[in-house]
């Protein structure tokens, strides 16, 4: 028997690990989002007594023990499943209560909490854009997958585009430079070939379905349609941006007491007095009006069915509100943000999902990963 004096302990990226990210993030955000609602709903109230009072953040922490333990014991393939959805829940609970943290007077009300929260949330979308696009399909990192997916086998609740997904996976791992790799590929790969395989009906997960339903209303919609709906968000979007400095710089330059009671049925005395907030002000007035002259160019170009380039403005202008704009909205008027960016989500995916239909080449290799 050949030995080797070395190992090889590159990381590798876990077969479908930006769906556990998705589910992750998504339960991160609907964690913290509900549970400022509910609180917000029933006044804040406390469990506890006068000695003792238990926090949401202990709860978050009981859901991470146990997102941490189930993998570590569990080797199914729907435990890392469970332990993304309770991770997510779990630090949602924890990092809502981040305010208290940070202070010495434990407030949990301190305005910078917020915006830390959403800037939390930015940082893991990121991660989860990176997972997506990171990881070659090498041989060694498809032998990894393939092994994993072996588990699916043993469970009796492999189908055949599981099967050919993994055979798919060993015919890459077969070109390893490492002959034991390339050997043990082959084996299994030709057991797979040679066998009767007992596979069962196909049953897409939710996240299948989800992709499924939107690509069928997205052919029912149609590419004018879904462009003209993403015209009249992008139009709306500008609008209230552009209508939003125009109030911000009128109050500054009239700061009268009849005016500011005139605004206040459009934003908050928080946002009304951020006026003589200095640099932060003008920072977020430049920003808003970049958003909206970026919302107003992808309109014009996309009425001129200049597709690309719309695209990319609205894009732009899209990733700077989010990114920006509402991060520091979120130290005014949280829940005004909330909605804000929950709306532009909504817009992003149109356009994003636009952008996958009707303007990429399909990338057969990615679909075949995913």
């Amino acid at each position: 028997m050949q030995t080797q004096n070395f190992s090889t302990r590159t990381p590798v990226k876990r077969a479908y690990a930006e769906n556990y990210l998705l589910i992750s993030i998504t339960a991160f955000a609907a964690s913290v989002i509900l549970t400022r609602l509910f609180l917000e709903i029933t006044g804040y109230p406390q469990v506890g007594n006068s000695v003792l009072h238990i926090a949401h953040a202990l709860w978050g922490g009981l859901l991470l023990i146990v997102a941490i333990m189930v993998p570590l014991i569990l080797s199914n393939r729907w435990a890392i499943a469970l332990s993304a959805l309770l991770s997510g829940m779990g630090v949602g609970l924890f990092i809502d209560e981040v305010g208290k943290f940070i202070t010495q007077s434990n407030d949990y009300f301190y305005p910078p909490a917020a915006p830390l929260i959403y800037a939390i949330f930015l940082l893991l979308v990121l991660l989860f854009l990176f997972v997506r696009h990171a990881g070659k399909r090498s041989p060694r990192a498809e032998m990894y997958r393939a092994l994993g997916d072996l588990r699916e086998l043993i469970d009796n609740n492999l189908d055949h585009l599981e099967l050919e997904n993994l055979i798919a996976r060993l015919d890459i791992a077969q070109g390893s430079d490492h002959p034991h790799i390339a050997g043990l590929s082959a084996t299994i790969s030709a057991y797979l070939h040679e066998t009767e395989i007992p596979l069962v009906p196909v049953k897409p997960g939710l996240f299948k379905r989800f992709n499924r339903w939107l690509s069928q209303w997205g052919h029912c919609l149609g590419q004018d349609r879904h462009r003209w709906l993403i015209i009249a968000c992008l139009a709306l979007m500008s609008a209230s941006a552009l209508f939003t400095v125009l109030i911000l710089l009128y109050i500054a330059i009239s700061p009268q007491a009849t005016f500011q009671d005139m605004a206040a049925l459009f934003m908050t005395q928080g946002e009304i007095e951020s006026v003589g907030s200095g640099f932060w002000f003008i920072l977020r007035i430049t920003l808003q009006t970049l958003v909206g002259m970026m919302a107003v160019l992808a309109v014009v170009l996309l009425v001129q069915r200049k597709d690309q380039l719309g695209i990319i403005a609205a894009l732009a202008a899209l990733l700077t509100s989010l990114t920006g704009v509402l991060l520091l909205t979120f130290y005014l008027n949280q829940f005004s943000a909330v909605i804000s960016a929950l709306l532009q989500s909504v817009i992003l995916l149109l356009v994003l999902f636009y952008q996958r239909w009707y303007l990429e080449v399909p990338d057969e290799n990615e679909e075949m990963a995913q």
